[in-house]
């Protein structure tokens, strides 16, 4: 650290009588107060200023995302530093700028990237102005940021006059920062063009006009390195900008179980068996963003049977490494029509099919094509994992027909073997916790407790003030609910008969035990839920979030 602040004045001239050790002590000291101040993330956080000064002490470039000096009126001033500037020559050096101009200093603070440079309005359209900062160290704090806020995702949201970035923690939605467009483009456009690995992204350049563009970003935070699956759509009076965050795990790793991932018991005895059968279509359905892709990575690994075997995968893109399967990432446009579109790959899923593979992982079915190749797979005697967005298991059946899948196939022995719909959501904090019944109406806790069963006494929800435990959030991560199909002779004639809805109700009633017992047996995902808001960890205003109001959910009568 004292050869850091050494660093920081070497070079830089000092008012006489000050020796290099009070400079060092001083820096320490300015340091240490701006760090227990805390960071200063919005305008509303700081006194109303006259105008920003810096670019007056001959900042220019990208310092000027790095440091800010506001003058407050009468000779009194401000001065921001961002976490990789604070103590540093820059800082330091513009500080004695500053009061060797004759100004006092009336506070000094840490702040973000993207706040000091709105305020010293560093980013401009013109590419030729050479005095103005890139975007790189606004892009570089906010990725920083969501890694270690634990985002899952980052939506960039630019419209006609302002634009905000927004994190998605533990399955919530969060406000990061605002911005104007002019930045909201600088960003977006610098990821696809300066950031991506150019052999992953959809188009040459970067376009505001294009429908849709998507590629891969590589970056490294805090010696552990990331994938970035970048995702630009266009909407009726802007677009949208979604980054999923992927870290890249080492050989070694640990990967996460079944349980942690949130299965229960019955739940993962019905996963085993699947993965250990030789033949058949596991697939796991969900919405957008509810782990079915860590649940299938789980799933592959977890195969007792991986080592004897030669398995591929196929997907848009690769997402994870899967140790012991050969991946091939596929880039595909969603506004080509299906059969141009699907060229590349239908060409590779053919080539593994002679490829003599055991095992065969097709990231996503969406299309007809697709669907048939996965047929063709399963029928020539191999196992395929596979996700589809639905939302149940059994919808996977209807999903799979409309693609045109012959229902007989589906309906056949040894065809499916698992259909598996999951959702994630938000584990409660046991830190700050309130029980429900200091929460929630009088009318909900009834439905908790007449219509399901369920004690109360023992359901929490979150506080809206969290902790330091949580962050201020209230929950702390995610958890799988869901629900597991594995048809036996009676579904499997329902679903050659068409009879959907009558394949699920059989499948329900064969529930045993009540919505507070672990036993998943004939549970919906809804119902996983309910049992994980009985144990306290769950909200029910998260899973009515997720699925539907207590009063509208149909029971299946059972008896216990």
């Amino acid at each position: 650290m004292i050869n850091r602040f050494l660093h920081a004045f070497r070079g830089g001239r000092r008012r006489k009588g000050t020796s290099l050790e009070d400079a060092v002590t001083q820096a320490a000291r300015v340091v240490g107060l701006m760090r227990q101040a805390g960071r200063v993330k919005t305008r509303d956080d700081l006194p109303t200023f006259r105008a920003p000064i810096t670019k007056v002490y001959g900042v220019t470039g990208n310092d000027l995302s790095a440091v800010a000096v506001m003058d407050l009126g009468g000779r009194e001033a401000i001065i921001l530093a961002s976490e990789g500037a604070v103590g540093q020559r820059l800082h330091m050096e513009l500080r004695r700028r500053v009061l060797d101009a004759g100004y006092k200093l009336t506070q000094e603070r840490l702040a973000d990237v993207a706040l000091i440079a709105d305020i010293n309005n560093a980013i401009t359209k013109e590419d030729v102005d050479n005095k103005a900062s890139d975007v790189r160290p606004i892009v570089e704090e906010m990725i920083r940021d969501a890694i270690n806020e634990k985002a899952t995702d980052i939506h960039l949201c630019c419209r006609e006059n302002s634009g905000m970035v927004l994190f998605r923690i533990h399955s919530r939605i969060y406000q990061y920062h605002g911005f104007d467009v002019v930045t909201c483009e600088q960003v977006a456009g610098f990821m696809f063009t300066q950031m991506a690995d150019s052999r992953t992204r959809s188009q040459g350049s970067f376009a505001l006009e294009a429908k849709s563009m998507s590629c891969m970003i590589r970056a490294t935070v805090n010696g552990t390195q990331y994938k970035l699956r970048y995702k630009f759509i266009r909407v009726a009076d802007g677009w949208d900008v979604i980054i999923r965050i992927l870290a890249v795990e080492t050989p070694g790793q640990r990967n996460a179980t079944f349980a942690e991932l949130g299965y229960e018991t019955s739940q993962i005895k019905q996963l085993e068996l699947s993965v250990g059968r030789s033949i058949g279509l596991i697939a796991i359905t969900g919405p957008t963003g509810s782990g079915k892709s860590t649940t299938l990575k789980t799933m592959m690994e977890f195969d007792p049977k991986r080592l004897s075997k030669k398995r591929y995968s196929v997907e848009d893109p690769v997402e994870y490494k899967i140790f012991g399967v050969s991946q091939i990432s596929i880039q595909r446009n969603d506004h080509q029509d299906e059969e141009s579109n699907n060229d590349d790959f239908i060409g590779v899923l053919r080539d593994i099919l002679r490829g003599d593979p055991d095992d065969v992982m097709v990231g996503e079915i969406r299309d007809r094509i697709t669907t048939q190749m996965v047929a063709d797979f399963v029928l020539t005697g191999h196992k395929i994992y596979t996700t589809v967005h639905t939302s149940s298991a059994i919808e996977m059946v209807i999903r799979l027909f409309r693609l045109g899948l012959d229902r007989h196939v589906m309906a056949a022995r040894r065809f499916i073997s698992a259909l598996a719909f999951q959702r994630l959501l938000p584990v409660l904090c046991e830190n700050c916790k309130v029980p429900a019944k200091d929460v929630l109406p009088k009318e909900k806790l009834a439905l908790l407790a007449l219509k399901f069963r369920l004690n109360t006494n023992n359901i929490y929800c979150f506080s809206e003030a969290g902790c330091e435990h949580c962050h201020g959030r209230g929950i702390t991560g995610s958890t799988v609910v869901a629900e597991i199909i594995t048809p036996d002779k009676v579904i499997r004639q329902k679903i050659a008969d068409g009879l959907d809805e009558e394949a699920e109700m059989y499948w329900r009633e064969s529930r045993t035990t009540g919505f507070d017992d672990v036993d998943m047996t004939g549970k919906t995902a809804f119902e996983h839920a309910l049992y994980k808001v009985s144990c306290g960890r769950i909200d029910p205003r998260d899973l009515e979030q997720e699925f539907e109001p207590l009063e509208t959910y149909e029971l299946v009568e059972v008896s216990i």
